[in-house]
């Protein structure tokens, strides 16, 4: 009898236990849930020719891989750089060099971090194109 009241109390205790315990409340549950879409994280660039003296904006937007981010450039920027309309990704090769391609994955500019905010083209050699951050 002794051994069954011992059982009894020691259940009615772990229960209490368990209710003391949610009715606490610690907060919010830690886990992350993968249905909760990132912050989208949008940079725009004013691109400008020093040659050709032209200048028009163009937005990085969200990842697309660990490398990558979307790329979307206004119409304008053919006068820019031709072909600079159609960019479509952004991609990082991790050496410091950044390239801007089109939707079927060709190189139109390679560019670097230079001073300040801004990135300098390298590639082609003969762009005088520069990328500052207009956010």
């Amino acid at each position: 009898m002794k051994t069954l009241t011992i059982l009894v109390l020691a259940g009615a205790a772990a229960l209490g236990g368990l209710t003391l315990a949610s009715l606490r409340g610690e907060g919010v549950d830690p886990v992350v849930s993968g249905s909760i879409p990132a912050a989208e994280s949008r940079h725009s660039y004013t691109i400008s020719n020093i040659v050709a003296k032209t200048a028009c904006l163009a937005e990085r937007g969200n990842a697309i891989s660990s490398r990558s981010a979307r790329f979307v450039a206004d119409k304008d920027c053919d006068s820019v750089w031709p072909g600079l309309a159609s960019a479509r990704t952004w991609t990082n090769n991790g050496d410091g060099t950044i390239v801007v391609t089109d939707a079927q994955g060709e190189a139109i500019l390679t560019v670097v971090d230079g001073d300040g905010l801004a990135y300098e083209a390298v590639e082609p050699a003969d762009a005088m194109v520069t990328m500052v951050s207009a956010d």
